[in-house]
């Protein structure tokens, strides 16, 4: 959320209400959303992603190899027909309240 000079970089939507409620009721501001780290100026970058003292880590542990290369494979290869299988037979046990849109 850039408002004037400053930038406020939201990580969900709780937090990015937070930011809007802090401004006054008449403040305008403009909302970015990135669908990626290569839509983004480097300072961006460094400040969102590479920056030491501000960036969030977390670590990801794959309890099947195999089975995540090959659903991975599927979300991300060419082929779109796969990737719409997948996920039409996935929709169903997807809990919508664990996603972050």
């Amino acid at each position: 959320v850039e408002r004037g000079k400053q930038a406020h970089y939201c990580y969900d939507e709780a937090a990015l209400k937070q930011v809007i409620a802090s401004f006054p009721g008449n403040a305008s501001y403009n909302i970015q959303r990135f669908k990626g780290l290569g839509e983004m100026m480097p300072e961006q970058l460094w400040e969102t992603t590479m920056n030491p003292d501000t960036r969030i880590l977390k670590q990801l542990v794959v309890d099947d190899a195999a089975e995540t290369n090959v659903v991975f494979s599927s979300l991300m290869g060419a082929r779109v027909d796969v990737r719409k299988e997948l996920i039409k037979s996935a929709a169903t046990r997807i809990n919508v309240e664990h996603l972050d849109i």
